[in-house]
């Protein structure tokens, strides 16, 4: 019977010397690598709390207007056009200290931006005329009415944008605005009136009624109370009977023109129910 032959168990293999050292320097420079990241991290932490970044960002930006400036792409004229009610200084002051200033890192939006802020620009335009030259063309509001708060008169465009303040007696030849929310619903009525010249030269106030509605007050002391809607067809009917019976220069108290279907006039000797 042949002899069987036992099995021996299969020994590791221990690392040889060389390995070890592989190991160990691996596992010391992963650690390595590690603690890098985290200690550029802390510090990148503390330049940046520390206002580092944002000083070396300034001196870059610093560096390249110098570059500008040095190639002869510096800011030597400011031009402006379409200016009439707002001061040359206004807007120079809103465009800000360019003189000097290379002309490739000026920012035309944020400029045009302050510039809109004025009150009498509608909207502004700021290009580069390179090599030296920024121009600066804006378009200004024009006069609609004066809106009357607390006792205080503004002067409004016929959007409703407040333009400036003004004394009494200034812009006499515009309607007065009054009443609550007033300016923002001031342009549709506004805007209805355009062209009426009969109507315009004879109001003294707009008046807006619950914020809902406008009454016209004329220089006469006639009172003309507007529907909510469709107050152009009306101001239009108005304008026709004028023109037809010269109504608005008679003894009237008011002309209530709310309902479509029905116009009441209101003589001053006659008794009549309080307006909504």
């Amino acid at each position: 019977m042949p002899a069987v032959k036992k099995k021996t168990a299969s020994r590791k293999k221990a690392p040889s010397p060389i390995e070890r050292i592989v190991t160990i320097f691996e596992e010391y420079t992963v650690a390595g690598i590690a603690g890098s990241i985290v200690l550029l991290g802390l510090v990148g932490l503390v330049l940046w709390a520390g206002g580092y970044f944002a000083m070396v960002g300034r001196s870059v930006n610093h560096m390249a207007n110098a570059t500008a400036v040095a190639a002869g792409l510096e800011v030597k004229r400011v031009t402006l056009r379409g200016a009439h009610q707002t001061a040359h200084e206004e807007i120079t002051e809103a465009l800000g200290p360019v003189l000097g200033a290379s002309i490739v890192h000026l920012s035309l939006d944020e400029a045009r931006s302050r510039i809109e802020e004025l009150g009498w620009i509608r909207s502004a335009a700021v290009t580069r005329l390179l090599p030296d030259t920024i121009s600066v063309s804006v378009r200004e509001r024009e006069p609609a009415a004066v809106w009357q708060l607390k006792g205080v008169l503004y002067l409004i465009d016929d959007s409703g944008a407040i333009i400036r303040e003004v004394d009494a007696g200034e812009y006499a030849n515009r309607p007065l605005i009054v009443g609550a929310g007033a300016p923002e619903a001031a342009g549709g009525i506004l805007k209805a009136l355009a062209g009426k010249e009969e109507l315009q030269k004879r109001i003294y106030a707009l008046v807006r009624v619950g914020e809902r509605r406008w009454d016209m007050r004329l220089h006469n002391q006639v009172e003309i109370r507007l529907p909510e809607e469709n107050f152009e067809s009306a101001l239009a009917d108005l304008e026709l009977l004028q023109a037809a019976q010269q109504t608005l220069d008679q003894p009237i108290k008011y002309i209530d023109l709310r309902d479509p279907e029905r116009m009441v006039v209101k003589k001053r000797d006659e008794l009549s129910p309080a307006p909504n």
